[in-house]
């Protein structure tokens, strides 16, 4: 067959070309983000020095009593005993006072002040956001991308009908590079400590008593007071109450299932690949010469040439050329790889065999 007969052969090929491209897609799409595994984190030592110094309010409750039920007589019992001389029972002959009441000060110390509450609400708060967010950032980021694609074609050169139906499955999966590790420990570490440090303190004096008070919750804005706001363990517990009352998730999740055709580049390379078989096959079947090998060559180089031309207008002959080049370097290599490794082992293996024939010749020499 002359190169004109070809080319009009090829021709056509592509004008009597029907050909569909169906694609099914699933794809799965998490990217999921720890900042606030870092936040809590970076808080909890704060929180931890807040609870072993708590701050104290001293209250002071007065109470008139019996004098035989009073434990200590103050300088405030002899005021208060002065302005209430109704209470005095008796002066002796010597001036000593006997009253019959006196006023008895218990001094008491309580963990029940705002900055205590305010911290007791935020243990509350960040027990319910880490237990939350556990749950929807539990796994690793990950991609999978799933693609079914099928191919029917049909053709006519001449009086031959030519047909091709390709299936191909096509699955990608990456698991991603954030899965939470840091410092040396993986997500689950991290969580499991985290959450150990957090349980220590829903046992301390400050969560224990004020939770047995029952004290009421305390809302934003929060009320800056002198220690909130100059104390750096509270400056910081303040960050992290802001922090979860604002939160908004930065993780990502996208799913796509889509099923389609196709009908631009993905359809056209498959054409062309129907076509580069078709001259194959027709090659072989119709030429027995020794230049057949060289001939569907030169014919799928020719197409896998021009392809390349018309998808870029960035590639020129030598780009091309250097190309093709590497290619033949690196195929080369790899089979002069292969090459030796069958070498290498049809020769151990040759040894070991003449090894063991020696073996056998020595014992019957030895007989």
């Amino acid at each position: 067959m002359d190169k004109e007969t070809e080319l009009e052969n090829n021709e056509e090929f592509l004008n009597n070309l029907n050909s569909t491209l169906k694609v099914n897609r699933d794809y799965d799409l998490k990217v999921v983000n720890y900042e606030w595994l870092d936040k809590i984190e970076e808080t909890l030592p704060y929180i931890d020095n807040i609870l072993r110094n708590p701050k104290r309010f001293i209250m002071n409750e007065e109470e008139v009593v019996k004098i035989e039920q009073s434990k200590k007589v103050t300088v405030e019992s002899i005021i208060h005993l002065t302005q209430h001389t109704n209470y005095i029972q008796k002066i002796e002959d010597n001036g000593d006072v006997k009253p019959s009441k006196i006023l008895n000060i218990n001094h008491e110390d309580s963990l029940d002040t705002y900055e205590n509450r305010f911290i007791f609400t935020l243990l509350n708060n960040m027990r319910t956001f880490f237990s939350e967010r556990v749950s929807a950032t539990a796994g690793s980021s990950y991609c999978i991308d799933k693609n079914y694609l099928t191919y029917n074609a049909i053709t006519k050169v001449d009086s031959e009908d030519v047909k091709v139906k390709v299936d191909l499955s096509d699955l990608s999966k990456v698991i991603k590079g954030t899965d939470g590790s840091k410092d040396g420990l993986s997500l689950n570490e991290r969580i499991s400590k985290a959450k150990i440090q957090m349980d220590g303190f829903y046992g301390s004096e400050l969560y224990t008593t004020l939770n047995k008070l029952h004290v009421p919750a305390v809302r934003s804005p929060i009320r800056h007071t002198n220690v909130i706001l100059k104390n750096p363990n509270f400056k910081k517990a303040e960050e992290l109450w802001n922090y979860i009352q604002s939160f908004e998730s930065k993780d990502n999740r996208e799913i796509e299932k889509r099923e389609y055709f196709d009908k631009g580049i993905l359809k056209n390379e498959y054409d062309q690949a129907f076509l580069m078989t078709y001259i194959a096959n027709r090659n072989l079947i119709n030429s027995s010469s020794r230049g057949t090998l060289e001939n569907i060559v030169n014919q799928m180089m020719k197409r896998l040439i021009n392809n390349l031309l018309d998808s870029t207008d960035t590639l020129d002959e030598d780009k091309i050329k250097i190309m093709f080049s590497k290619q033949c370097d690196i195929i080369k290599s790899d089979n002069k790889r292969k090459y030796e490794n069958v070498s290498n082992i049809l020769s151990n293996r040759f040894s070991r065999e003449n090894k063991t024939i020696d073996n056998i010749f020595d014992e019957l020499k030895g007989d």
